[in-house]
């Protein structure tokens, strides 16, 4: 078995997460607002504690079980970094491939429609047409939505042009 705290490669598509089961947490949205996260120099007030425990924590009002529970949080901090990276990584390649699928099949779709418009229109075939009116209405939704949009900003546009009365 590899050290669960070494690196993942970020090609790999395989990602075995279940060690982290036990303390994995889902937080509702916007709970993180108000979290307080690691700053610059916190692996030398690491170092101090676990240097200085021994002979001044329970004088400084620092447990055992405090310090236990520092070590804890900093172990498990330290397997998801070794992961999270190359989970990064494939939720972009996830993200970017849909993407690209995505592209692919409503190109298709557009494309499909044109081939039906020239096939009804080469044949004289209207029946064509009723059958995939769906198809065809889909590829023209983004033209007629681009149509409106210009016409609201010529509208708008000579609004803002026409003298006011005062």
């Amino acid at each position: 078995m590899s050290n669960s705290l070494e690196p993942v490669a970020l090609d790999a598509l395989v990602h075995d997460c279940t060690m982290l089961a036990p303390f994995l947490v889902d937080l509702p949205e916007r709970a993180r607002l108000g979290m307080r996260a690691a700053q610059e120099g916190f692996s030398e007030v690491v170092t101090e504690i676990h240097t200085n425990q021994a002979a001044l924590g329970d004088k400084a009002g620092i447990t055992h079980s405090d310090v236990q529970a520092l070590q804890e949080s900093n172990e498990r901090i330290a397997l998801i970094d070794a992961r999270l990276p190359a989970l990064k990584k494939l939720v972009e390649m996830l993200e970017e491939t849909r993407a690209v699928e995505d592209d692919k099949r409503q190109r298709l779709a557009y494309a499909f429609a044109d081939s039906i418009e020239r096939r009804a229109k080469a044949t004289g075939d209207k029946g064509l047409l009723a059958k995939y009116e769906k198809t065809r209405k889909y590829r023209s939704a983004i033209a007629m939505k681009g149509v409106k949009t210009r016409m609201k900003s010529a509208a708008a546009e000579a609004e803002s042009e026409a003298p006011t009365q005062g």
